[in-house]
C-alpha cells in the first residue's frame, strides 16, 4: 500500500473515531439537560442524571487529556497543552534513543536475523514464477530511463571526462596481471584457450576452400595459380597442426605458451616499465577519435535493439530476467550450504553497519527536528489519533457507571 493510501485511511479511521466520541458525549449531555427539565423528578430520573452527568464529567476530562496532546483545546493557550508540538525536538531525540539501544543491538539484531531465515525466504519467494515475473517487470519498468539518461550529452560529457581521467591515472598492469594470475591458478584461461583453439580449427575446417580461393587470388602473377593453392594448403596445414599441438595436453607449443602467460602475469604485476607501457597505450586507445566513435555507434545499436524490445508485448528481456531470476530462486532454494553462506553474508554486512549506528539515531533526531512542529503533530495524532478517542469513549462510560453507583451509594446510605 501506497503511503498516501495509508495516511488517507488513519485519517478516515480518525474522523470515525472522533465522531462516536464526540456523539457520546453529545447524548450524555442531552440526557443531562432532558433531566433538569422534568419538574418533579423521581429516583429513576435523578439516577439518570447522575449518570448523564457523571459521564458528560468523565467524556469532556478525557477529551480534554487527548485534545491537549496534540493542540491547545479551543485554542486557548493553557499550560502544558499542545504537548508533542512543543515537545517535538525531545520526542524526536527520545524516539532515536530508544531505537539506538532497543533496536540497533548486536545481541538483538543478529539473533532476530537468524530467526527470520532470509535465505530460505527469499529463495522460496523467487523462485515463485509470478513472483519472478512481477519482479522482472519492475525492474523492466527502470530499465528504458536509465538507458534514456545515458543518451544525455551532457552526462556523457562528463563521464568521458571522469573516467578518462581515472582512467588514464590508473595503473593498469598490475591489475591486469593479478587478474591473470587469479584466472591461471584456477585453470580456467585452460579452458578458455581449448574453446578458442577449438573454435579456430572448426573455422579453418569448414571455410577451407573459401581460404584457399582467398589466397589464390592474391598470388603473384609469376606463380602459378596450382602451385600457389599448394602452398595455401601446406600454410593452412600448418596451422592446424599448430592448433592441434596447442590443444595437446602434452604438446611443447602448450607448454611454452602456457609459460609465457604465466612469466607475462608477473611481469605486469611487478615490472614498473611495463606498468607504465601499458598504461601510456591504454591512456592512447581512450584517446583516439575512431576508437571513441565505435563505442558511442556500438552502444547506440544495443540501446536501441534494447528499447526495442523492452516496449515490444512479449519482451525476450523482461522474460529471460524472469527465468533468471526464478533460476537464481530455485538454485538457492536446492542449495542449504548457499543458503547459509548467505544469511552469514547479511549478518556480516549488518555487524559492519552497527557502528554506524550512532549516524542513523542522529538522522532520525534531524528529520524530526527539521519537520514543522504542526506537521509533526497532524502526522502522530493520524498514526494513533483514532485509538486514543476510545479514552473518551472509555471515560464518558465508566464516568457514567460511576456516578450512577455513587448515586446508588448515597441512596443507601440515608
Amino acid at each position: 500500500m501506497r503511503s498516501d493510501e495509508l495516511e488517507q485511511r488513519q485519517l478516515n479511521r480518525l474522523r470515525r473515531s472522533r465522531a462516536l466520541a464526540t456523539g457520546m458525549l453529545a447524548a450524555a449531555a442531552a440526557v443531562f439537560a432532558a433531566s433538569l427539565s422534568v419538574p418533579d423528578p423521581g429516583t429513576g430520573i435523578l439516577l439518570l442524571r447522575a449518570v448523564a452527568e457523571a459521564a458528560l464529567v468523565g467524556g469532556l476530562a478525557d477529551w480534554f487529556a487527548v485534545t491537549a496532546l496534540f493542540r491547545h483545546p479551543l485554542g486557548l493557550p493553557i499550560p502544558h497543552t499542545a504537548i508533542v508540538p512543543a515537545n517535538k525536538d525531545r520526542i524526536g531525540e527520545g524516539l532515536a534513543r530508544f531505537l539506538d539501544r532497543n533496536f540497533l543491538t548486536r545481541d538483538l539484531l543478529i539473533p532476530e536475523l537468524r530467526s527470520l531465515q532470509i535465505a530460505e525466504r527469499l529463495a522460496a519467494w523467487l523462485s515463485q514464477r509470478e513472483n519472478a515475473s512481477r519482479l522482472a517487470a519492475e525492474i523492466v519498468k527502470a530499465l528504458p530511463y536509465l538507458l534514456r539518461a545515458a543518451e544525455d550529452s551532457e552526462l556523457k560529457a562528463f563521464l568521458g571526462r571522469a573516467l578518462g581521467v581515472q582512467l588514464r591515472g590508473v595503473a593498469l598492469a598490475p591489475v591486469l596481471g593479478q587478474l591473470m594470475r587469479a584466472v591461471t591458478a584456477a585453470g580456467y584461461h585452460e579452458a578458455v584457450l581449448d574453446r578458442a583453439l577449438d573454435y579456430a580449427r572448426d573455422f579453418l575446417a569448414r571455410n577451407e576452400e573459401r581460404l584457399l580461393d582467398a589466397v589464390t587470388e592474391q598470388r603473384r602473377r609469376w606463380i602459378p595459380r596450382a602451385i600457389n593453392r599448394e602452398i595455401a594448403r601446406a600454410m593452412l596445414k600448418g596451422a592446424a597442426e599448430l592448433i592441434d599441438d596447442l590443444r595437446n595436453p602434452d604438446g611443447a607449443a602448450r607448454k611454452s605458451l602456457l609459460e609465457q602467460l604465466g612469466e607475462a602475469a608477473a611481469e605486469m604485476s611487478s615490472s614498473p616499465e611495463q606498468a607504465l607501457t601499458l598504461g601510456r597505450s591504454g591512456a592512447a586507445i581512450l584517446r583516439q577519435p575512431d576508437f571513441l566513435a565505435w563505442v558511442a555507434a556500438s552502444w547506440q545499436r544495443v540501446r536501441d535493439a534494447l528499447l526495442l524490445d523492452l516496449h515490444a508485448p512479449s519482451s525476450r528481456l523482461r522474460r529471460g530476467i524472469a527465468i533468471a531470476i526464478a533460476s537464481v530462486g530455485e538454485a538457492l532454494r536446492a542449495d542449504p550450504e548457499m543458503r547459509e553462506r548467505f544469511d552469514a553474508m547479511i549478518e556480516a554486512v549488518v555487524a559492519e553497519a552497527l557502528p554506524w549506528r550512532g549516524e542513523i539515531s542522529r538522522f532520525v533526531a534531524e528529520v524530526v527536528r527539521r519537520w514543522e512542529p504542526r506537521t509533526f503533530s497532524d502526522r502522530i495524532e493520524a498514526a494513533v489519533g483514532a485509538d486514543l478517542q476510545y479514552i473518551r469513549m472509555n471515560g464518558t462510560i465508566v464516568g457514567g457507571l460511576v456516578g450512577g453507583a455513587l448515586y446508588l451509594v448515597s441512596l443507601l446510605a440515608r
